[in-house]
């Protein structure tokens, strides 16, 4: 059981999710790196959905006084994650796997894209509040890991 959070972005957070989302399963022996390769071809879309949106949502509180990230409802989301992980046959070994080979300009492409997109300003502070009000506002997937 995920019992903290340890923030550090998105690159933090994904390899948290490497050595937690999924309890170490024990094998045969007879499973080898190609027999898995269809787990690590790429990473779950909804392990980089929810990497990147705590990364979101923590800069926003780091950016933002009046705005918190909401740590509980993070854990309560990768506690889903891992139960879904689980069902889809995910071993520790396969997210470990991920985390070292995540796919990092796709994360700065998606974070240019979000910057640009929001409205936020490095620097200026106001734009971060301002960015996480409204995805509080609108329910998004990161404002449901803010609270403010």
């Amino acid at each position: 059981m995920i019992t903290k959070i340890p923030m550090h972005g998105l690159f933090g957070l994904a390899l948290f999710m490497a050595f937690s989302a999924c309890e170490t399963t024990t094998t045969n022996g007879t499973e080898s790196a190609a027999s898995r390769a269809e787990f690590r071809s790429e990473i779950p879309p909804e392990v980089y959905d929810f990497a990147f949106a705590a990364a979101v949502a923590e800069q926003i509180s780091d950016e933002c006084s009046s705005i918190k990230f909401n740590r509980s409802a993070a854990e309560s989301q990768m506690k889903v994650l891992d139960e879904d992980l689980k069902t889809k046959g995910y071993l520790e070994s396969d997210l470990r796997y991920l985390a070292r080979n995540i796919p990092r300009k796709r994360a700065q492409d998606d974070l240019i894209a979000y910057i640009q997109k929001s409205g936020v300003v490095i620097g200026e502070s106001s734009t971060f509040c301002a960015a996480g009000r409204r995805e509080i506002a609108n329910s998004t997937r990161i404002g449901a890991l803010l609270k403010g």
